[in-house]
């Protein structure tokens, strides 16, 4: 994923586990089959010279932060990892954005998730 703009959805597209096809990997956005309490974490690696800063988004609205900073001048790898306890009433809609016009992430090593407590 690069140069992507301002509040762009990720999509996470490699699927390992969809239990009750909550998650769509067309769109980006898991969809609460039920109401409850859901926990969410995701990760995002970049590489050095590059960030990629994303949010998480229930109904369009901001709820917490992700900043993944590989521009500290190194040639390594830098991820960032973050998690959210969500209220959910069903059908409502959670996604990850990017916060900023973000550089780079690599796809095959950043991952989502999210279950009811």
């Amino acid at each position: 994923m690069t140069n992507l703009r301002k509040n762009t959805i990720v999509v996470f597209g490699a699927v390992t586990l969809n239990s009750g096809n909550a998650y769509d990997s067309t769109t980006g956005k898991f969809t609460a089959p039920d109401d409850g309490i859901y926990s969410f974490m995701w990760t995002i690696l970049t590489k050095g010279g590059n960030y990629f800063n994303t949010k998480i988004v229930l109904n369009g609205n901001f709820i917490g932060y992700n900043y993944a900073d590989g521009v500290s001048g190194s040639s390594n790898w830098a991820s960032g990892s973050s998690s959210a306890v969500i209220k959910m009433r069903k059908n409502d809609k959670v996604w990850i954005s990017t916060y900023s016009e973000e550089k780079y992430a690599y796809s095959e090593w950043s991952s989502f998730s999210g279950f009811r407590l």
